[in-house]
């Protein structure tokens, strides 16, 4: 038999030969050929959506089943001279957004009246739904009134983000009502629309991965939905507050692109362009489109940052270079800007707040961070598109911007950063975490911060600030998505999946529990120590809490592009202790999908299959120093050992690897 059949043959039969003289394995371990992923994606049907189930009723109400399905006829609502409402609360299982409506097939008003009033009351939350009267109240913004004067599909405003409405009849008379629903007014999407995907041996890791998608798709808005907007968006929040902030678009937008691909894109570029266009004559960049009137609204200096850095991830991720070129010279300005706040420290300076939503002075950790974050975007991006002498300016002002960091804001007492100059006891988990996710603290400090953090984890996440008590929010929050997130990203770059994995749990565990009391099937703004929400007016579908879903897919599924449109790709599984994972990330030339499984005898498994035209490096793992790997299929050329990981280089194809030992 030749060299290739054995191949062919080892392959064919799930085996793997280990070193030399030594003995046969078990069957390598793999994973379900038919993963079933589509069961899980959440998204409506149809753009006319319908309750589930009828919650509770209140007052005279007949047959009210029949609204979510249960029967036929209608349900009858009705009020005795003054009565009390007749009311039917309804559950859609899951958050949607439109325009709600009710189908009436009768009205008949008490003389002398010639109409009814129909009242519908929505919320995110049951919880937040009535207040202690029994009155129907929205857990933020106004209710819809309609007034009834016969038969017909009666039909309110926009609603961007609920699960319960409570359909009410104000006034003394009978309505008699068919069906009762919305009109979908985000994005919709099926299993059809998704050109990526993910599932594991672990449940509860998937629904996250969904929920994290669904959680973008109700905050991505049509044209003609909202005003403001011309062309299709991104908002933070569902329900509010329903503008573009470019903070939340860093986490958001490329969960959008890693789930939907190429149907993401108008949504993606609407949100940039939104911004671009009302850049100031300094080069500074807005923080949000849409919040206070349809202008810029500038609110702290990291979110001009982040509106910079938003754009170079959208070329990362689909190669639009076009697009790309059109907006250097914008993104060079905003650049620019951010040298300006630097002091005779080499350091940014601010007055102004952050996402913490309180003011913040002086040399903040975190600020200097975020500039030094657009500037390595901004080396990456020159290098593609822009010119040498860019980089050399980029990479000079980042070199100097991270010494003077370690110089300033490092307390080598405690071994961690501070929160300010001014403020050296305080430490803050965005300071902390983002500076191992962009390589600025010293690689001999990284396991010191992360221990340091892990010792204090609160039972549904890491607080915004230590020691014990953490720093808040005005509104008492100490525990909030975007700040966890960085934590998860710094601890799979530093090798501690199994943490990144248990703190994902602790936070966002709670939020895919079905009977948590708040499950909406999306992701949550902020929640308080016990792991959720406190008050009507927090965002239970919000964007920059959706991060689960890209750390799933490029930190323990462990695909990420290289260079733009995964021309180059890198495909580095973090596994910890999941059985395996197998799933897609869209790329310009098709899809990269990798699988991947794990035994409890150290055998590990891994199948890459790339597009044409691309290539990358596939980092297989190994269970100990003394493990040993192969390559199955021909093709794949063996580069190097890197701690625990043997490296190979591929092309387009799939290829399969195994290591044991």
């Amino acid at each position: 038999m030749t060299v290739g059949g054995l191949v062919s043959l080892v392959t064919a039969l799930v085996v793997v030969m280990l070193p030399a003289g030594g003995p046969l394995a078990a069957a390598l371990p793999t994973w379900p050929a038919n993963p079933n992923w589509q069961s899980l994606v959440p998204g409506p049907s149809s753009d006319d959506v319908r309750p589930v189930r009828i919650v509770r009723t209140q007052g005279s109400v007949t047959n009210a089943g029949v609204l979510a399905g249960q029967g036929s006829g209608s349900a009858v609502l009705t009020v005795a001279p003054g009565g009390q409402p007749a009311a039917v609360v309804l559950d859609f299982g899951k958050e949607v957004g439109g325009t709600p409506y009710v189908t009436v097939s009768a009205s008949t008003p008490r003389a002398p009246a010639t109409s009814n009033t129909v009242r519908i009351s929505t919320s995110e939350a049951l919880g937040f739904l009535t207040n202690s009267s029994g009155a129907f109240v929205n857990d933020s913004g106004a209710q819809i009134n309609l007034t009834v004067t016969g038969a017909q599909r009666y039909t309110g405003g926009l609603r961007g983000g609920f699960r319960f409405a409570a359909i009410e009849l104000r006034t003394a008379g009978t309505v008699s009502l068919t069906a009762a629903g919305l009109n979908f007014k985000a994005y919709r999407a099926g299993p059809a629309q998704y050109q990526g995907w993910f599932m594991s041996s672990d449940d509860q890791l998937n629904r996250m991965w969904y929920a994290g998608a669904y959680t973008t798709q109700m905050d991505m808005v049509p044209a003609g939905v909202a005003p403001c907007f011309t062309q299709p968006v991104i908002f933070d929040g569902a329900k509010r507050d329903r503008a573009i902030w470019s903070g939340d678009l860093l986490i958001t937008n490329p969960v959008a692109q890693l789930s939907l691909g190429t149907n993401s894109v108008p949504y993606v570029k609407g949100s940039i362009n939104a911004i671009m266009n009302l850049q100031a004559n300094n080069g500074r960049l807005t923080s949000a489109v849409g919040f206070r009137g349809c202008g810029a609204f500038d609110y702290a200096v990291t979110y001009s940052a982040y509106s910079a850095i938003i754009a170079v991830q959208y070329y990362r991720y689909t190669n639009d270079t076009a697009y790309i070129t059109s907006l250097l010279p914008r993104l060079e300005a905003a650049t620019a800007y951010h040298a300006t706040r630097l002091n005779a420290n080499g350091l940014v300076v601010t007055n102004d707040p952050d996402y913490w939503q309180t003011t913040q002075s002086g040399e903040v950790t975190e600020y200097s961070l975020a500039y030094y974050e657009l500037l390595q975007n901004m080396i990456w991006l020159e290098g593609k598109v822009g010119t040498a002498a860019k980089v050399t300016e980029y990479t000079t002002k980042a070199a100097a911007l991270k010494t003077a960091i370690n110089t300033r804001l490092w307390n080598a007492g405690a071994g961690l950063y501070k929160h300010t100059y001014t403020r050296p006891n305080v430490f803050p988990l965005d300071a902390n975490m983002n500076a191992i996710r962009l390589g600025v603290a010293p690689a001999g400090s990284v396991q010191g911060i992360l221990t340091y953090f892990k010792n204090r984890w609160q039972a549904h996440g890491s607080q915004i600030t230590q020691p014990a008590p953490s720093m808040a929010d005005p509104y008492g929050h100490t525990i909030e998505p975007l700040n966890n997130t960085w934590e998860l990203m710094a601890r799979m770059l530093a090798d501690d999946s199994a943490g990144a994995l248990d703190l994902l749990r602790r936070l966002w565990g709670l939020q895919v529990d079905p009977n948590s009391g708040f499950y909406t099937g999306t992701f949550w703004e902020f929640v308080m120590s016990n792991g959720l929400p406190d008050r009507g007016f927090d965002s239970l579908a919000h964007a920059w809490a959706a991060g689960p879903t890209q750390v799933l897919t490029e930190s323990l599924l462990g695909v990420t592009p290289i260079n733009p449109g995964y021309s180059t790709w890198e495909v580095k599984p973090r596994p910890a202790n999941v059985t395996w994972a197998q799933g897609a990330a869209p790329t310009a030339r098709g899809a990269l999908t990798v699988r991947w499984a794990q035994d409890n005898t150290r055998q590990f498994h891994l199948q890459v299959t790339s597009p044409s035209g691309t290539s990358g490096e596939v980092w297989v793992p190994l269970a100990t120093a003394a493990a040993t790997s192969s390559a199955l299929t021909p093709g794949a050329t063996f580069l190097r050992r890197s701690g625990l990981y043997d490296v190979y280089t591929v092309g387009g194809g799939t290829f399969s690897f195994s290591s044991a030992g």
